[in-house]
């Protein structure tokens, strides 16, 4: 009797424990470059966190220059399946320019010149 109770609560025990599955992360910092390279001035003029649910997310251009390129920062890690987007267009608009990202440190350049970048969304599981 004493047998059957002990290895119905640990049988109740192994299924009531949280599975450990890793955290996903909420958004996906994306740094903003002067010029063509990603590599002008002493850094990214700004960062961008671009969220991971799917939504669109305007970027307010900063007009440092007729050009802007791009790339997400080494403390993100891409899971297979993820892709971030990013547009010249205001909404997320496939009609305009747009490049898909699925690695970070790697500048993803321009859309050329006065073509800044002005919003981003994320598709698959990121």
């Amino acid at each position: 009797m004493q047998t059957k109770l002990a290895l119905a609560l640990l049988y109740a025990a192994v299924n009531a424990a949280p599975s450990l599955t890793p955290r996903q992360a909420t958004s996906i910092p994306v740094e903003i470059w002067e010029g063509t390279g990603c590599n002008t001035g002493a850094g990214p003029i700004t960062t961008a966190n671009v969220p991971t649910d799917g939504s669109c997310f305007g970027i307010s251009p900063i007009v440092s220059g007729d050009t802007d390129s791009g790339k997400v920062s080494s403390s993100y890690t891409f899971p297979a399946g993820c892709t971030l987007t990013v547009f010249n267009t205001t909404n997320c608009d496939p009609q305009g320019n747009f490049i898909a990202v699925r690695q970070s440190t790697t500048c993803f350049g321009t859309f050329g010149a006065g073509k800044l970048i002005r919003s981003a969304r994320t598709s698959g599981t990121c």
